[in-house]
């Protein structure tokens, strides 16, 4: 099985909807960090211009991660500058501390 994750950074104003959507469509478990970071758009009035966004990742199968990477889009998107990103990157393996085993297909169900 090939595993992703997807790490998305966005508004924290959106956090509430992407949620809801991801856990709409059954994925059963992301991470989130506060982040501060400069892009297209910038805190001017800020002296170190920085501003604040969400880091969401998630882990996927390889099959699923664009819809998983789709939703996040759909439900952070407002039609404003520099919204944030989302990026999918292959990950070698995904272990279970709990249980210390590999992650398995059964692990990620997602609802299209």
């Amino acid at each position: 099985m090939q595993i992703n994750k997807v790490t998305a950074i966005f508004d924290d104003f959106r956090l509430k909807d992407v949620e809801e959507t991801l856990i709409q469509h059954g994925v059963k478990g992301f991470t989130l960090h506060p982040v501060r970071g400069r892009g297209r758009y910038f805190d001017s009035y800020n002296d170190n211009h920085l501003v604040k966004h969400i880091q969401m990742e998630v882990y996927s199968r390889d099959d699923q991660a664009k819809d998983i990477a789709q939703l996040i889009i759909d439900a952070a998107h407002v039609n404003a500058d520099s919204e944030g990103l989302v990026c999918i990157v292959p990950i070698n393996d995904l272990l279970w501390i709990h249980d210390k085993r590999s992650a398995t297909d059964s692990d990620f169900q997602l609802h299209r």
